[in-house]
């Protein structure tokens, strides 16, 4: 045995090297993203907790005019809808003007050109919660449509004075194309871990597209202020920063989504990628380490099993663990896809679309290294 190891140093090396990633990409399978797909996804009951919805909007005249009349249909007795004009220069204010003689419970705020040049969203969010005159607050964006009649009240019946936090899913629309395939997989993996992670007690990332918490919560914490100089974080990192395993409910109800529109060029993806990835070094020391963990061991299991093959070593064993892996994996990811009613199209073309997506992320993530995105839109 001694003789073996000593005659094939390099071809045991890998091999090592790539049973040690496997195991823990197997563990993140079983520990996280499997807790992801046993979410319930509850039926609706009735909720009268006065919700203010908060929707920040810039140029966003097309949006509004498709959405905020789902958003103000809604199935609730009691809400309103606070709608952050952020010096917009397009025909959002006189939308929004037209829509507020149709809706009495359609609030507007209007910020000036020349404020918004000295702030960003964080600030029109902060004066949108300001004005909200209900204790709940419940964030989606102009480009979104809620998946139903029940978002509202999907998204905060169980709200209560201990559960202050809740965490939605929002997908983006199915269209043709590989850029839109590979958003949606990418959608569908950051669903996995966070909704994975808070259900293990872990929470640490929500969206700003879909996501409830207590008006007193943000308060308390002095809303965005430990961040505010981040152009991006209104959501990711307020939620790093006051949920816990007691405060936080995950909702995966496919009745309580908000559905978006993608990006269409891989330009603007780019941009969009590069200005989430600001936030996540102002993250837990203990999030980050978890969540570096993943990339890492999926580049050194990959690394390990190149290195096998080249050496010729253990070869049958390295490609069954591959496949096993993939396996474990499409089996997970279909089973999340059935609780949140999307995605299934992609689970299959997992194989490509994560190579292809863990090679885009290390690129953007040293992009970012070298020059940060300042624009929140």
């Amino acid at each position: 045995m001694l003789e073996f190891i000593q005659e094939n140093y390099w071809g045991v090396s890998f091999t090592g090297l790539f049973m040690a990633a496997w195991l823990v990409q197997a563990y993140y399978f079983l520990r996280y993203f499997l807790k992801a797909s046993n979410i319930k996804n509850n039926i609706a009951t009735q909720s009268n907790h006065p919700v203010s919805i908060v929707i920040c909007a810039r140029n966003e005249e097309k949006n509004l005019m498709d959405n905020l009349p789902v958003i103000m249909d809604q199935d609730h007795p009691n809400f309103e809808v606070v709608v952050v004009n952020d010096s917009s220069w397009d025909e959002t204010e006189a939308i929004l003007k037209a829509y507020s003689l149709r809706y009495p419970n359609l609030r507007v705020v209007n910020i000036d050109e020349e404020k918004q040049n000295m702030q960003g969203k964080k600030f029109a969010l902060t004066l949108g919660i300001k004005a909200a005159k209900h204790e709940v607050i419940l964030l989606t964006d102009a480009d979104c449509v809620p998946a139903s009649s029940s978002w509202i009240r999907e998204m905060t019946k169980n709200m209560s004075d201990k559960k202050q936090l809740v965490i939605g899913y929002s997908p983006y629309q199915k269209h043709e194309g590989w850029l839109n395939k590979i958003i949606r997989f990418d959608t569908l993996m950051i669903g996995a871990h966070y909704m994975g992670f808070a259900r293990a007690g872990i929470p640490y990332m929500g969206i700003g597209r879909n996501m409830a918490y207590d008006k007193d919560l943000f308060f308390k914490v002095g809303g965005f202020k430990s961040h505010y100089s981040i152009a991006s974080g209104d959501d990711d990192l307020f939620v790093n920063q006051v949920a816990n395993a007691n405060n936080t409910l995950v909702v995966a109800n496919p009745e309580a989504h908000t559905i978006s529109e993608p990006k269409k060029t891989w330009n603007e993806w780019f941009r969009q990628k590069r200005r989430h990835f600001t936030t996540a070094p102002l993250y837990k020391a203990e999030h980050k380490s978890k969540l570096a963990l993943w990339p890492i061991s999926f580049a050194l299991m990959y690394t390990g099993f190149i290195g096998a093959l080249i050496f010729q070593t253990s070869v049958l064993l390295v490609i069954g663990l591959i496949l096993l892996r993939y396996i474990l994996q499409i089996a997970i990811l279909h089973r999340i896809s059935v609780r949140l009613a999307q995605s299934k199209d992609v689970v299959w073309l997992a194989l490509p679309l994560e190579l292809q997506l863990h090679a885009l992320n290390l690129g953007l993530y040293f992009t970012n290294l070298m020059r940060k995105p300042q624009k929140w839109n």
